[in-house]
């Protein structure tokens, strides 16, 4: 009976440890993503949008001037799918899929509204830590500068090794 309790723990843990990363681990991508749907939604620029608060895990309290008042809204962002609604303008709710990249970070939401001439595709990513930034830069410098550099290395190596056995053998040996 104890190895199948084991192994019904085990197979939960491994269950639980490989579902997919969501956006919502990334609390920075919740609000961009939520300034751009409703910067999509009400067809007003992102600055116009201000974000106030964390309500609760995965919702978003946002203002904006709207219908001739300030008005809030909250969005939540589950899984696979943004949940919009108006605090002031209830009538105002909306659900929207999205798409999580958990590789690159990245979100993209595929959202129009008929009114606002903006249809391009909404693409919000997490910011990237520094072991990522200096990945992406050595990733788009060209071939020729790798190449350089490269070689400067191994040349100073070389001059470092060259200087350590000749520093070795003019050393008076006692």
């Amino acid at each position: 009976m104890r190895h199948i309790t084991k192994f019904f723990y085990t197979l939960l843990l491994v269950m639980v440890l490989t579902v997919p990363a969501t956006a919502s681990e990334f609390m920075d991508i919740d609000i961009q993503l939520g300034e751009a749907i409703l910067s999509r939604m009400l067809c007003k620029k992102k600055s116009e949008i201000n974000f106030v608060s964390r309500v609760r895990e995965n919702v978003y309290l946002f203002s904006v001037f709207y219908a001739n008042k300030k008005a809030r809204f909250f969005v939540g962002v589950y899984n696979d799918m943004l949940r919009v609604q108006g605090k002031d303008f209830q009538t105002t709710t909306c659900s929207i899929p999205y798409h999580f990249d958990p590789t690159s970070k990245c979100a993209t939401v595929d959202y129009s509204v008929p009114d606002c001439p903006t249809t391009e595709r909404i693409v919000v990513c997490s910011e990237k830590n520094i072991e990522e930034k200096k990945e992406e830069q050595f990733w788009n410098r060209s071939i020729p500068e790798l190449l350089d550099e490269d070689l400067r290395r191994a040349l100073q190596e070389e001059n470092a090794a060259n200087a350590t056995s000749t520093t070795n053998a003019t050393s008076p040996q006692q």
